[in-house]
């Protein structure tokens, strides 16, 4: 890359990143001088406040905003941070697509003013939540992979096993990440000792991390478990589909969930209403979150109302329930939950709601407890803008969510040409691993978070980054082979 840089137009590009990247986000810090949050910024900020290790979300955030606090505490100072890291792993991210696949004028250009001037970061980076962290450390991630089927090298490797640990503590949506590296490790031409200890290194950082993360969970909460939200979140999915079918299913539910199920159909029985997820409205998690939840209100009626905010020993302690009970769900009446889940979640994935970004609550201060916990950590005292802000965000962003739906058809229709024009063949190793690792990214992406649900435009920014640069890099090689037959002699693209 450092080839790139010492040319005069690698130069150019990163002097008008900067001088593109750092004006944008100046003009837009003068309308939008305070930093969003909404719940989950909450949840973050919690264990920080109350000095525990573990939480209901990944840790991984909250222990940057320790880290960032032993400098400072500023809010602003912290979305800018947040901003110029994302940049900065965009910025490594296109230098290395001009290194390895040498695109055209007009697709460089392209590529460089959707990752330099994009509107959908800025946004993104001024939330204190994980989204532009795990954005900037997964970007991060696939460019090491990149370099490593290029050169494997060991202190590429180590760089590599410790990003795929820092992602996945910041989101367990990275849950996939270690079996994609797995898969290139095993294809890079390297020594066999070196690719097992490549391989056994990103497992044992991952596994140290979820077995301290166990052991932090049986003491606050009484049980050795990982992810009390994962088991939340399977009984949650399976009632957006049992909302749908449970006032006529007659069958008796099995000992263990005999009275949360019931519990459940008095619910649906009274309110006869489902949070659905094909409305673009709904935040796929409503039965985790909302106060009148049946799964909220099997909690309560186990321990009573608790006046701590999402206490992991009430909270964790129903998870292994909930997450049985989910399951049987979807095993007892698979069809249903296709229709009812797995279906809506698709349409999510390719139209993503554009959720946190199109609603008020990001703009206001909550002033109960919780609130005051994180307005006291930051010395936040209103988030609040102008109401034309506000109207300018919502007009401005609004057509993302068709954006992505086309963006993910650009990628498929580049990948289907790339293949039926023998691109394969014609490419040379590198860049054939390179293509053929972001397609199985993409298949384990859409399988993950179609079967996890509460798909929105925020958990799609890595991938709308990485199909956009690929479906213009491949549709770019379909237009160049478009006219001339196909054979495997004639230089590629790359």
């Amino acid at each position: 890359m450092d080839s790139i840089l010492h040319i005069r137009r690698g130069r150019i590009y990163l002097v008008g990143a900067i001088a593109l990247s750092l004006p944008l986000f100046l003009i837009f810090k003068l309308f939008y001088p305070y930093p969003n949050l909404v719940m989950d910024s909450y949840v973050y900020i919690r264990p920080l406040v109350e000095g525990r290790f573990v939480n209901s979300f990944p840790m991984g955030y909250s222990w940057f905003l320790q880290l960032f606090s032993v400098f400072s505490r500023s809010a602003t100072l912290l979305v800018w941070v947040q901003y110029l890291l994302l940049q900065a792993s965009c910025g490594l991210f296109f230098f290395t697509l001009l290194y390895f696949f040498q695109p055209g004028k007009w697709i460089r250009l392209l590529l460089f003013l959707f990752l330099f001037a994009n509107p959908v970061f800025l946004y993104c980076s001024n939330f204190i939540m994980s989204d532009a962290l795990f954005t900037t450390l997964s970007i991060l991630w696939i460019t090491q992979l990149i370099w490593i089927i290029n050169w494997p090298r060991l202190h590429w490797i180590i760089i590599h096993a410790v990003l795929l640990l820092l992602v996945f503590t910041v989101r367990y949506n990275a849950l996939y990440y270690p079996f994609i590296a797995t898969g290139v490790l095993l294809l890079i031409r390297t020594r066999l000792w070196l690719k097992v200890a490549a391989i056994a290194l990103q497992f044992l950082l991952i596994g140290v991390f979820v077995q301290y993360t166990r052991i932090e969970m049986e003491r606050v909460s009484g049980i050795r478990q990982f992810s009390p939200f994962g088991a939340w979140r399977m009984a949650n999915n399976a009632l957006y589909m049992y909302g749908h079918i449970c006032l006529d299913k007659k069958d008796p539910a099995p000992e263990p969930f005999v009275r949360l199920d019931n519990m459940v159909k008095d619910y649906f029985n009274a309110v006869r209403e489902v949070d659905d997820l094909a409305d673009a409205r709904s935040g796929g998690a409503f039965y985790t979150a909302d106060i009148s939840s049946p799964l909220l209100q099997y909690m309560r009626q186990l321990y009573g109302y608790d006046t701590v905010f999402l206490n992991l020993r009430t909270y964790g302690d129903v998870a292994p329930l909930y997450s049985a009970y989910g399951a049987w769900l979807a095993r007892k009446y698979p069809l249903d939950y296709f229709r009812w889940f797995l279906w809506p979640s698709t349409i999510r994935y390719a139209v993503s709601p554009t959720e946190i970004f199109s609603t008020l609550s990001p703009f206001y201060l909550r002033d109960d407890a919780i609130g005051k916990e994180t307005n006291g950590w930051f010395g936040l005292r209103t988030i609040t803008v102008s109401p034309a802000a506000i109207n300018f965000r919502n007009i401005l962003l609004s057509p993302y969510p068709e954006l992505l739906g086309m963006i993910h058809l650009a990628f498929i229709s580049g990948m289907l040409g790339f293949l039926f024009f023998g691109g394969l063949k014609q490419v040379n190793r590198i860049n054939r691993y390179i293509i053929l690792t972001v397609g199985a990214f993409w298949i384990c992406d859409l399988f993950f978070k179609v079967t996890a649900g509460a798909i929105v435009l925020r958990h799609q920014l890595f991938l709308m980054i990485l199909e956009f640069t690929f479906a213009s890099l491949l549709l770019e090689f379909v237009y160049r082979h478009s006219e001339a037959k196909p054979h495997y002699s004639s230089p590629g693209v790359f």
